[in-house]
């Protein structure tokens, strides 16, 4: 939608021509951040933060955006990776928001003007005012550069959205639960960490409920330290978890092919989550009706999903590829 009126919109003082944004949420998540760009397709960027030096050359791509502001410049996405920048989640999220808000804002060409109304942001919880504050920031007016277009972007409210709630709802919405009159939970495995959260019927968190589990970064730990003998150094957790991610199991450009380690140390890792879920539910065990796996790790918990029989299932969509990893990022769209 472009607006042509004279006056300046909604006392922002854009001139006109300015884009106007509904909704642009953030999935910021600790191994890939996902956002839709301006014609409303999904886009993934590895969650890889680098600050360049003013020496330092960077050229955007596919799944790499380069970002000046406030006389600095980054690389968020593959080539930071390869530049030797720092993952996600490695460090705070929460703080680098303002920042992973820039890269999500992609405008279509020729435009450089937009307002955003609501930009609803993934955060572990929104009760954490230190949190709050820090995704606050990513409010207001912003002029900078990215990918060489120069950008004034007006972000009106940012609004917090507890994660796995957004999911929660979509899934509530398109039916994804066969028993929705009972409580039902959303499992989310990410890089970082999982969070497992119960929903009363009429959508109310169970608070009492939640609990923090071991992410693919735990497990990558574990992997790590049964290849460190075979591999004399230690590992990088990132080229782990990679070769998780596309089943190659082989790391980084060696031909060393941790696959039995996996299996094993995985086994381990889906215990520790079981172990966890079960004193946390332990209330609402005997009437759970179902719990929905989410997140870019969702498809390692298939045991999960066996052993349980289908009680668990992992979150998917005839027609959404990586539906598990994206379902979050949908349920934000919706108002």
């Amino acid at each position: 939608m472009v607006i042509s009126a004279e006056k300046p919109f909604n006392g922002f003082g854009h001139p006109p021509n300015v884009h106007i944004r509904k909704r642009v949420p953030l999935d910021g998540g600790n191994r890939f951040i996902k956002y839709f760009e301006a014609l409303g397709q999904v886009k993934i960027l590895p969650s890889v933060v680098k600050e360049l030096e003013d020496w330092e050359d960077a050229e955007p791509d596919e799944k790499s955006v380069v970002i000046a502001v406030d006389r600095q410049r980054y690389v968020i996405g593959q080539l930071a990776s390869e530049l030797g920048g720092k993952p996600v989640f490695e460090g705070d999220k929460c703080e680098l928001a303002w920042l992973l808000a820039l890269a999500a804002i992609e405008l279509n060409p020729g435009q450089n003007q937009v307002l955003i109304e609501v930009m609803p942001v993934a955060l572990p919880d929104s009760r954490n005012k230190q949190a709050l504050a820090a995704i606050k920031k990513a409010e207001g007016v912003k002029d900078f550069t990215r990918n060489g277009v120069d950008i004034v972007a007006t972000v009106r409210q940012v609004e917090p959205c507890d994660e796995t709630r957004p999911a929660f709802k979509f899934a509530k919405t398109k039916g994804l639960f066969r028993a929705p009159s009972k409580v039902n939970g959303i499992l989310d495995l990410g890089g970082g960490t999982g969070i497992g959260r119960l929903y009363a019927p009429n959508g109310t968190m169970i608070r009492t409920a939640d609990t923090l589990l071991p992410g693919t970064y735990q497990l990558a730990q574990k992997i790590a330290g049964a290849l460190l003998p075979s591999l004399g150094y230690s590992p990088e957790l990132r080229l782990i978890m990679d070769a998780i991610a596309d089943s190659s199991f082989l790391y980084g450009t060696t031909e060393v092919n941790f696959e039995p380690i996996f299996q094993k140390c995985r086994e381990q890792w889906i215990g520790e989550i079981r172990s966890k879920l079960k004193v946390a539910w332990t209330t609402q065990l005997s009437d759970l009706g179902e719990v929905l796996i989410i997140g870019g790790s969702a498809s390692l918990a298939q045991p999960l999903v066996e052993a349980t029989k289908g009680r668990f299932k992992i979150a998917a969509h005839p027609n959404v590829a990586n539906f598990a990893q994206l379902i979050s990022l949908y349920g934000m769209a919706q108002e």
